[in-house]
């Protein structure tokens, strides 16, 4: 039942990535679904999901806690693995990115929607938000550092603070927040607008991952420890890291519960792999871990989706 239900996800990366190795649509394409899907799909999507959410009814705090603990502890942990590969403190960050930044808009969204039902997407909403503005910024303050030690911290959170405000991502939520705050109802056709493009965002979205996918050598991953452990880290650390936190320590209800540990073990996103080419660094390692993670993935989550509690 779990493997069914995620299925149709991992399908349409599959069609994406045969569709780029057979040369049907030319792998590198992906740039330009992925610019389609952050400037246009998904900040419609998410638009509409905040816009229209019960948050009075939905706001959980714990569950926040956990998102970011957790994201920020497998952080740590990434940075430390670049470490003692010797890197230097940009590339540390994007290890850290690698370990913790989970794929949530583009395959948490399509896939908990299928597997769990409409009740997920505020979870996914709110963990995508939140591990966009931290771990980004987090990452590019480290990167900023290591780049201009000379000009100090706060030319460093200056920029990270920029990049955020200028990430297409981030507005599609922030219109929504605002409408939601006046209380008025999404007019008909704006709604019927940003559900239109929004509902191309996902499988848009998916397509370009698997074409992303088709350009990288599954091997190469393979022999590179360096992937295999930061592999470890997202799939196996970074949920059980969370499954501590939401339990034992938080004792979250069932379902927000759940929700933090599947979007912990998602498959790292294309976020780092953006951030390690726009600073000109090794994206090696990054491609690799993006690459295993998301066929590892389909098993992880498939087992979590049979035991956990919904």
């Amino acid at each position: 039942m779990a493997l069914s239900s995620i299925f149709p996800v991992f399908a349409i990366i599959m069609a994406g990535y045969l569709a780029g190795k057979t040369g049907i649509v030319p792998a590198a394409a992906h740039a330009q679904l992925n610019r389609f899907v952050i400037w246009l799909a998904l900040p419609a999507l998410m638009f509409s999901i905040v816009a229209t959410t019960d948050w009075h009814g939905l706001w959980n705090g714990d569950f926040v806690i956990a998102i970011m603990s957790s994201s920020m502890a497998v952080f740590f942990i990434g940075m430390a693995l670049g470490r003692l590969r010797g890197l230097p403190s940009a590339d540390m960050a994007v290890d850290g990115l690698n370990t913790s930044y989970s794929n949530a808009a583009y395959i948490g969204l399509p896939l908990f929607l299928i597997a769990l039902g409409p009740n997920s997407a505020p979870y996914v909403i709110v963990a995508a938000t939140l591990m966009l503005m931290s771990l980004f910024a987090l990452s590019i303050i480290m990167i900023e550092l290591g780049h201009n030690r000379a000009h100090g911290i706060g030319h460093a959170v200056a920029k990270a603070g920029l990049a955020l405000i200028r990430n297409p991502v981030m507005i599609g939520p922030a219109f929504g927040l605002a409408w939601w705050l006046t209380g008025w109802t999404l007019p008909a056709p704006v709604d019927a607008f940003t559900h239109m493009l929004g509902t191309a965002a996902s499988p848009t979205a998916l397509v370009a991952i698997g074409l992303f996918l088709a350009e990288r050598k599954l091997g190469e991953a393979l022999h590179n420890m360096a992937v295999i452990r930061l592999t470890a880290v997202k799939l196996l650390l970074h949920p059980a890291i969370t499954a501590v936190i939401v339990w034992p320590v938080l004792n979250m209800d069932a379902f927000a519960g759940t929700m933090a540990i599947l979007i912990a073990a998602l498959p790292t996103g294309t976020g780092p792999f953006m951030v390690s080419s726009f600073y000109a660094r090794d994206g090696k390692a990054t491609s690799g871990t993006i690459l295993l993670t998301t066929i590892v993935s389909v098993a992880t989550i498939a087992a979590l989706l049979s035991f956990l509690p919904r």
